[in-house]
């Protein structure tokens, strides 16, 4: 495994080490009151220690009493780690639960959800329900260990295929009809661009990291010379390939929809290539080599994604809001860590200020 993807292993360990803890009982009132019956949880399993380090996730198998008999449950409670040592200055998971809910009946492969406690009167925090789906996560290494280390080449080049094939069919719904025209972020601006830029700007000025002063012409580019956009589509926001859940070299789900809005789908892409394109150095020590960005942009069109432009700007969208959340993390991950993360950081500011 290269220095990179054990680094990266350990920050998603670390920023969830000080997440808030679940109560069991409350979490056991929670869904009794989702399902309309006694629920006991059988089994708490933990969260995905490999990946996401954004929210809270507890895994835990349940048993609903309904009249008709039991129905057994494999659930995911998703919550604010109500904590400093968080990645965004904001949680907004109500948005992020409703977008899933209108979605359902999309096609698109997501778990279902069941219930959401916006306030936090019932969990302690807020969080909602939804499925387990049957599937891992590919690890945030990528490409050091799991589902595309143990697929043959064939197989791998499937799960690409798949992995794009979703990000179009996200890319194809039609935003009226799914009531999603004016999803943005709640940000100043006069577009939704704009309102993009500026709710990453939230975070990197909350955390003031080291090199505060470095990204302030960055986002000032990005403003300045933000392309007109005049067709909209819904953008996942964190298409990285850690977030497409796997079950026997199938997408089964595609998770972490709370960076998400309207937009250009050239950003999505983009953020899948660069952050793929960051393992390319130590490319020789890996046991899977990155794709290119000329293949993973062939995948894209081969799955009847529509042609892109000013893809050069959305890079550097794109390395604006990796560098916004690696400086947010080196602020609170071990030293050991956070060093590593910084000489990574080095790759991103060579994009967004090449």
């Amino acid at each position: 495994m290269s220095d990179m993807s054990s680094a990266m292993d350990e920050a998603v360990a670390a920023a969830k080490s000080n997440y808030a803890v679940i109560d069991n009982k409350k979490l056991k009132v929670f869904l009794g009151k989702i399902f309309e019956a006694d629920v006991n949880i059988l089994q708490v399993q933990g969260g995905a220690e490999k990946s996401g380090s954004s929210s809270g996730i507890l895994i835990f198998d349940a048993a609903i009493e309904h009249e008709e008999g039991q129905e057994l449950k494999k659930l995911v409670l998703r919550y604010d780690p109500e904590s400093n040592d968080r990645l965004f200055f904001e949680y907004d998971l109500e948005s992020q639960y409703v977008l899933i809910k209108k979605l359902q009946d999309s096609g698109l492969p997501l778990p279902k959800v069941y219930g959401i406690d916006v306030s936090g009167d019932c969990l302690g925090v807020s969080g909602f329900i939804m499925d387990c789906v049957v599937g891992l996560p590919i690890p945030t290494s990528l490409f050091a260990s799991g589902p595309l280390v143990e697929a043959s080449d064939e197989q791998r080049e499937n799960i690409y295929q798949q992995i794009l094939g979703t990000l179009v069919s996200i890319h194809s719904l039609d935003l009226a009809e799914f009531g999603l025209a004016d999803y943005t972020k709640i940000a100043p601006g006069d577009t939704a661009q704009e309102k993009l830029i500026n709710w990453w700007w939230k975070t990197w000025d909350w955390a003031k990291p080291e090199g505060f002063e470095r990204l302030v012409p960055v986002r000032q580019w990005l403003l300045d010379n933000a392309p007109v956009e005049n067709n909209m589509v819904l953008m996942h926001g964190d298409p990285n390939l850690g977030n497409y859940m796997l079950d026997n070299g199938k997408v089964t789900a595609i998770l972490d929809w709370e960076l998400s809005s309207i937009g250009s789908p050239e950003l999505d892409l983009a953020i899948q290539v660069l952050s793929m394109e960051a393992h390319m150095p130590y490319a020789d020590q890996l046991p899977v080599t990155p794709p290119t960005q000329e293949q993973w942009l062939s995948y894209y069109y081969e799955a009847g994604g529509r042609p892109l432009k000013n893809f050069d700007y959305f890079r550097k969208q794109a390395a604006y809001q990796i560098l916004v959340c690696l400086g947010s993390m080196c602020n609170y991950l071990p030293e050991s860590v956070s060093a590593s993360y910084k000489v990574m950081a080095e790759f991103y500011w060579a994009e967004v200020e090449g």
